[in-house]
């Protein structure tokens, strides 16, 4: 039995004797640790019962951690790029290299791309084989916001519904719509297995070039584009698709591509705090699970040229203190321009956790940037309380998505029939034509 069972046991006495003496203070806890059945619940407030929700995930959460490795935990600081098998064809299905490669890093999760999906069938069982091979429940991941990042449903054969982006969504001015957007989207993606994406853009365009955002976000008016972020996270996260913001601090008004080199934000802090900052925000009180940051420089925030996504000051400083967000953050592409040209990639992994991420997205050299971390682990640089909270959050975000039940549902069915028919009627909601 989890020594985490008996902890938990012991706090809810102690609290319970606490309020049940006239300490004045409010049960935070119920008085039925053994699960008998007979819930004290009905007299907390609701904040008091999302706090016991959360110290319940957190306690779950640490008894599933007690039983890694240091190399699995490790991993679960990772999602990777998985394209090739070891022929150098497109990675299509489960193949010893395959098996080896997630038993060797034993990933937090797979991020897949347009050259992993041939056929639906192929698709579902090539993701129901990742999840059977590894040692942990995986985040499986993919690019699908729509219009021009779109992995999967610009590929007819896949019927993902293919959306329009992000801009022409806003333009039709209905938040119900772009909630329904996601929401179908959402199904599709649970139907081939996938439980993350990595969508919405919450980005503010300002349409001045180099415009490298462009359609891909909402709109210039920040409240209005925080509306739609907040829609398109309800969309995602009720229909079991945990949701990725990006890319922080706001990608929207910079001096190039990261994808090529290092770049820059042109505003001020106040246009951060007060152009920038608000579709996460409302990304952020709409529950997010995730937020990526950006590989840009933002020396208003900063006070120096680090990136956002090694920067301390941004992640620590601005999106945990100020903004006060306690999901998962994870770094942009690691093996970009604006990162690899200037870092290795044990400097790079090592240098954004410090910052403050929990996940590290596609490094450049796995093993290199997975060494830097174990290493700086057992010298003490990195301290376990700090890779627990890491750990914490990237567990209990899977818990709350339904990895880690007994008889986990990675891939929820749609019939055909029932898909097209949604595709059809938002589709006509969206004043679009079907394909």
């Amino acid at each position: 039995m989890k020594p985490y069972f008996f902890i938990f046991t012991l706090l809810v006495f102690l609290l319970y004797s606490c309020t049940s003496t006239g300490s004045g203070n409010l049960k935070e806890f119920p008085d039925d640790p053994m699960g008998t059945g007979k819930s004290s619940s009905a007299g907390m407030t609701e904040k008091q019962k999302a706090a016991l929700e959360e110290e319940k995930l957190r306690l779950r959460a640490l008894s599933i951690i007690s039983d890694m490795t240091l190399d699995e935990k490790i991993g679960q600081l990772f999602i990777l790029a998985m394209r090739h098998t070891s022929n150098g064809k497109p990675a299509l299905q489960m193949d010893d290299y395959l098996a080896s490669y997630i038993r060797r890093y034993s990933p937090g999760g797979i991020i897949l791309f347009s050259i992993n999906f041939a056929t639906p069938e192929q698709t579902r069982q090539l993701i129901l084989d990742l999840q059977n091979t590894s040692p942990y429940p995986l985040f499986v991941t993919t690019d699908e916001e729509g219009g021009r990042v779109s992995r999967l449903g610009k590929q007819e054969n896949m019927n993902v519904i293919s959306l329009p982006p992000a801009a022409d969504l806003a333009a039709m001015g209905d938040p119900a719509l772009v909630e329904e957007a996601s929401s179908v989207l959402a199904a599709d993606l649970r139907d081939l297995g996938f439980n993350m994406n990595m969508a919405p853009v919450a980005d503010i365009t300002r349409n001045i070039p180099p415009d490298i955002i462009g359609t891909r976000s909402f709109g210039r008016d920040p409240e209005q584009t925080g509306t739609f972020v907040a829609s398109a996270v309800a969309g995602f996260q009720k229909n079991h698709i945990a949701s990725v913001l990006k890319h922080f601090p706001g990608h929207g008004f910079v001096n190039g591509d990261t994808h090529t080199g290092m770049v820059k934000a042109r505003g001020d802090k106040n246009e951060f705090e007060t152009v920038d900052f608000i579709p996460f925000i409302k990304g952020i009180e709409a529950g997010t699970d995730c937020i990526m940051t950006a590989h840009i420089q933002a020396p208003a925030l900063t006070g120096n040229d680090e990136p956002a996504s090694l920067s301390r000051e941004i992640q620590t400083g601005v999106l945990r203190q100020q903004l006060g967000f306690r999901g998962i953050i994870l770094t942009d592409a690691m093996d970009m321009g604006a990162i690899s040209r200037y870092w290795t990639p044990g400097e790079a992994a090592l240098k954004a956790f410090l910052a403050g991420s929990d996940i590290i997205l596609m490094p450049a050299s796995i093993p290199e940037a997975r060494e830097s971390l174990k290493k700086a682990y057992l010298e003490g640089v990195i301290s376990n309380e700090r890779l627990n909270d890491s750990l914490i959050r990237i567990i209990t975000a899977k818990i709350r998505r339904g990895l880690f039940e007994e008889s986990p549902v990675y891939i929820e069915r749609i019939s055909s029939e029932t898909k097209d028919r949604n595709h059809e009627l938002l589709l006509k909601n969206l004043n679009l034509t079907p394909k």
